[in-house]
């Protein structure tokens, strides 16, 4: 399956998300997330690194709107949108941005009722209001790039974790997004079933997707990212190349986040 979005030499100078001075308080005080800048070229695999709590999961739900920001702008792929606002017009171009990211999360959230075809073709159909017939030969294909063409009539009770997650990869690749948001993707599967995911997620950063990763699959940091970014209580710490952040980590808080998930 050749990504819809592969990025050419030109694509990749383009910026693809951009946020400025990101804020998310819950509640009175909880100010998870504090004036995050963050820019992602198009066809870079970024990957967030950073303690439980440290607002990681919070950045991927903000960038296509699933949280609410507090403050600050959010752009994707040319669509800027200023928290805070709810006009009209406001509202058009976060629904523009859900149809611009794909996101995965750590539940796979597949509907348990429909099959895996069923699971690929609902947003196709629901949200760009193609029939079925259109929706179903790239749905396949999909299927097929993931190994799960044979599994199309299945239910989501009847596979595996890591089946079910290649069955989500393959939902959100339906309405070819160009930014692929990764929430801890493998954190509810078995070891074993972790590879295949994450081979996934491999071929489609070789075929050029845009992609921010909350993971801590150390092998896709070191080897696939071009860049990781460590985050605690809400703010950057530090951030570079997979090969500066792992073999010389500037900041004292890296360095003991870095020493526990490595060990």
């Amino acid at each position: 399956m050749e990504n819809p979005k592969k990025a050419t030499s030109q694509e990749s100078r383009k910026t693809m998300v951009s946020i400025k001075n990101l804020h998310k308080v819950f509640g009175q005080n909880l100010h998870v997330l504090q004036g995050i800048d963050l820019e992602v070229k198009a066809g870079e695999v970024a990957v967030i690194l950073g303690p439980s709590g440290s607002g990681k999961s919070t950045l991927l739900r903000c960038i296509n709107f699933l949280e609410t920001p507090t403050a600050g702008t959010i752009t994707v792929d040319g669509l800027t949108v200023n928290a805070g606002k709810a006009t009209k017009e406001e509202e058009s171009k976060i629904l523009q941005i859900r149809k611009k990211t794909g996101m995965c999360f750590q539940s796979f959230n597949l509907f348990p009722h429909m099959t895996a075809l069923e699971n690929v073709i609902e947003g196709p159909v629901t949200v760009l209001g193609q029939s079925k017939s259109e929706a179903i030969p790239y749905a396949m294909e999909l299927l097929e790039w993931v190994g799960l063409s044979d599994k199309k009539d299945e239910h989501p009770s009847r596979l595996s974790g890591g089946q079910q997650q290649r069955v989500a990869i393959a939902r959100s690749l339906a309405m070819k997004p160009d930014v692929m948001l990764f929430d801890e993707p493998t954190s509810a599967l078995d070891p074993e079933l972790v590879g295949e995911v994450v081979d996934v997620m491999e071929r489609l950063a070789e075929e050029g997707m845009t992609i921010l990763a909350v993971t801590h699959e150390m092998h896709f940091a070191r080897d696939v990212a071009h860049r990781v970014l460590i985050m605690d209580g809400g703010k950057w710490i530090e951030q570079g190349p997979p090969e500066e952040i792992f073999t010389n980590p500037k900041e004292t808080r890296s360095k003991q986040f870095l020493a526990h998930i490595l060990n």
